[in-house]
């Protein structure tokens, strides 16, 4: 199976704490950006979106 065709569950990590994380690299070829710098704008967006979430609360 190629990078392409993997699902994110696959493609997951763990860190030594036991947390789960994914490569934005890796995500970006997953979701099919033709270059990784084209995913960065959407990466910065969702960044943005979490820090208001926890400003809210």
């Amino acid at each position: 199976m190629n990078e392409q065709h993997q699902s994110f569950e696959e493609r997951k990590q763990i860190d030594e704490n036991g947390a789960e994380f994914w490569s934005a690299r890796i995500l970006s070829k997953l979701l099919e950006y033709s270059e990784y710098r084209h995913f960065q704008p959407v990466l910065a967006r969702a960044k943005e979106s979490l820090h208001w979430q926890w400003v809210r609360h």
